[in-house]
């Protein structure tokens, strides 16, 4: 008898310690942050890996330039540019000092987007000057914008013949735009837009190079673009996007996506540091953009923003890449002790790798004492609290990257074609990061007919299925997305229970999508998965999507379910959730919203989607399936209602209150 019982016992234990065996709560499994990180530091790896494997050699690269610089360009919004419109530069007041002068200018980079400047000239010589583009970064907060604290760093470029201009960057300029819109506001519908600010940043230098272009004083071969910090990010996107510039300068802005993602550096940085990372590329990717022509890396040992591990990595890379063009002497880095900055030995020899790069000149740079000009006299506009003229500048964010337009149609056939062109953007742009096929692998089993799925490496999230025998052998699925506070007993067994009708056919199932579960991650871990993710290609939404894709596949894997009918159902955000894998997967017959948001800019989030669509749309491209409204929502969906109309579908296009009623009411 104790034998038996022994035996027992130790089954028992097996059973418990093996995979399926394993005890966990399906309502927090998807919370698992470890999990999570694990996750995201093995795709960071497999970005950076797969980044350098496009351009890895120079036939690679020449082959694929013009595609690269495409794709970049799109990621930072400039694709396609701008209408390079009248600059309206206005040189408000020339400012003399001792052996050169600074012109205090303006001008638009878009109608009514005003930038502020500093121009820096020397009155030695005749010209035409070799020119430098100056990114100040985002300096301690100065009325008159970050240009003003930059005085010495542009006079040593002066000093040395060089005409410097100083261009203020947006927030810390002299009209207010917003610049930490995801790092401090949470503004997630730039990701959404597919906007960042680095894209205004670079096209207000690249109109700052049509401006200098203008002036017969500068001379157009020999132009250079440096700054710190943020401004080290304009330099290697500005760098890469405008081949004009012949030398590029990066300071304290360095690291490859890899060691961004695994030392979480995205929780130091403002938005600016990033471009939406939709192809994946990587800081070698700029770098080949960039090359053949001259780059030089500064970066120091003990920057904790940029830490050594990562600009050593796009050092190496660099260098082999310019090793291709036999140019290796083009491509170098300064490093120096000490912290996040831009010190003087660095501004020194800045000048000294311009002086070489453009003259061949190998002479000493020093920086000299200066009299600093007053703020006051260095504003174009008078400051950040003066009148200023009607602009755009507070709104840019809105107005860089056009949204969709939803247009309304009246003709099927005209739809039709529509809704292939908005399906194949979402498919090839907006979803082209997610695993290719759905494929979910079941790891454990728990309490009440609960189980993890496991969607990619490392991933699990929580799945419950009732799956009445009783019913029959076949039964139309039905599958409930969580939202976070929920628990099954509240959602399987009363917001979709049966009351007051028969019960039907239907096994019901349950997917806590992951970061969705009893609790909520905390707004820190929350945010670090958010921006790490977009640095992948992804956001926490489309992953999510994935995850709901994973779980509706092995539903439709079950010897149980009757593909005649599959209900996905949802509230709020994760109900959109829902339609966007009706739309991928055709095995979706109806879906039902509770309380749906009205657009893209309160979520889900997906990266680029408002280029496309928007939700009323996006709704609209499930007719002729069944779409219910468990709220009165409905009536702020018309678009997609005339749509349903167009199919002859109008009875599929409903309202009901309660899920039950849905799947009860017959058309």
């Amino acid at each position: 008898m104790h034998q038996i019982k022994i035996i027992v016992i130790l089954s028992w234990l097996t059973f418990l310690t093996s995979p399926l065996g394993a005890q966990f709560d399906v309502a927090t499994v998807s919370l698992d942050p470890e999990r999570m990180i694990g996750y995201l530091n093995s795709e960071g790896e497999r970005v950076s890996r797969e980044a350098w494997e496009r351009i890895d050699s120079r036939e690679k690269l020449e082959k694929q330039r013009e595609r690269l610089h495409r794709e970049f360009m799109f990621m930072i919004g400039l694709e396609p540019l701008p209408p390079r419109t009248p600059l309206q530069a206005t040189v408000v007041r020339t400012v003399d000092c001792e052996g050169y002068t600074i012109e205090v200018l303006h001008y638009q980079s878009l109608p009514g987007f005003y930038v502020t400047a500093n121009l820096y000239k020397p009155k030695n010589g005749s010209g035409p000057f070799p020119a430098v583009i100056w990114g100040p970064g985002h300096s301690t907060d100065n009325v008159y914008g970050s240009k003003i604290l930059r005085q010495k760093h542009a006079l040593t470029w002066c000093r040395d013949g060089y005409i410097c201009m100083v261009v203020d960057p947006i927030q810390v300029a002299e009209i207010f735009a917003v610049h930490r819109g995801v790092s401090a506001r949470q503004l997630y519908d730039w990701y959404a837009r597919g906007y960042t600010p680095i894209g205004i940043e670079v096209w207000n230098a690249m109109r700052g190079v049509d401006y200098l272009l203008t002036r017969s004083d500068v001379d157009r071969e020999k132009l250079t673009i440096t700054g710190v910090s943020g401004g080290g990010h304009l330099s290697w996107m500005a760098g890469a996007a405008d081949s004009r510039l012949a030398v590029v300068q990066p300071a304290a802005g360095t690291s490859d996506i890899e060691s961004h993602v695994k030392l979480n550096l995205q929780h130091m940085h403002c938005d600016c540091a990033y471009f939406i990372n939709t192809y994946r590329h990587d800081w070698p990717t700029l770098a080949a953009l960039i090359a053949p022509r001259a780059l030089l890396m500064h970066n120091s040992t003990g920057d904790s923003y940029y830490p050594p591990v990562g600009y050593k990595k796009v050092l190496e890379r660099a260098r082999e890449i310019y090793s291709w063009f036999g140019l290796a002497d083009r491509v170098d880095m300064f490093e120096v002790s000490g912290p996040h900055a831009y010190t003087k030995e660095q501004r020194e020899k800045a000048v000294e790798w311009s002086d070489r790069c453009l003259f061949g000149k190998k002479s000493a740079v020093e920086e000299k004492p200066f009299k600093e000009v007053p703020g006051q006299q260095l504003a174009a506009l008078g400051g950040i609290y003066a009148e200023h003229p009607p602009n755009i500048n507070p709104r840019i964010q809105e107005l860089l990257i056009p949204t969709a337009r939803l247009e309304a149609y009246d003709n099927l056939q005209e739809w039709e074609r529509k809704r292939a062109e908005v399906l194949d953007k979402l498919r090839n742009v907006v979803f082209r990061n997610l695993p290719a096929a759905p494929r979910a692998v079941k790891k454990m089993e728990g309490e009440h007919d609960s189980y993890a799925l496991e969607t990619e490496a490392g991933i699990l999230v929580g799945m419950v299925s009732y799956i009445p025998e009783s019913m029959g052998p076949k039964q139309p699925a039905m599958l409930y997305i969580a939202s976070e506070g929920d628990t099954w007993e509240s959602s399987m067994w009363e917001f979709m229970q049966n009351y007051p009708f028969p019960g039907l056919a239907t096994s019901r199932h349950m997917v806590y999508p992951r970061g969705i579960g009893r609790q909520n991650w905390d707004y820190p871990l929350k945010q670090r998965f958010l921006r790490t993710a977009m640095l992948l290609g992804r956001t926490l939404d489309d992953m999510r999507l994935y995850d709901i894709l994973c779980a509706v596949d092995y539903i439709a894997s079950l010897p149980s379910f009757d593909p005649t009918g599959f209900t996905v159902v949802g509230k709020g955000a994760e109900g959109i959730l829902g339609a966007y894998a009706a739309l991928l997967d055709p095995r979706i017959t109806r879906v039902i919203l509770y309380a749906p948001p009205l657009s893209h800019k309160q979520g889900p989030i997906f990266l680029n989607v408002l280029r496309y669509t928007d939700i009323p749309q996006a709704l609209a491209m499930l007719a002729p399936r069944e779409l219910v409204f468990l709220t009165d929502d409905m009536d702020y969906f018309d678009y997609a209602r005339k749509v349903y109309k167009l199919y002859g579908a109008e009875s599929r296009f409903r309202r009901c209150y309660t899920v039950a009623q849905a799947l009860n009411l017959k058309e």
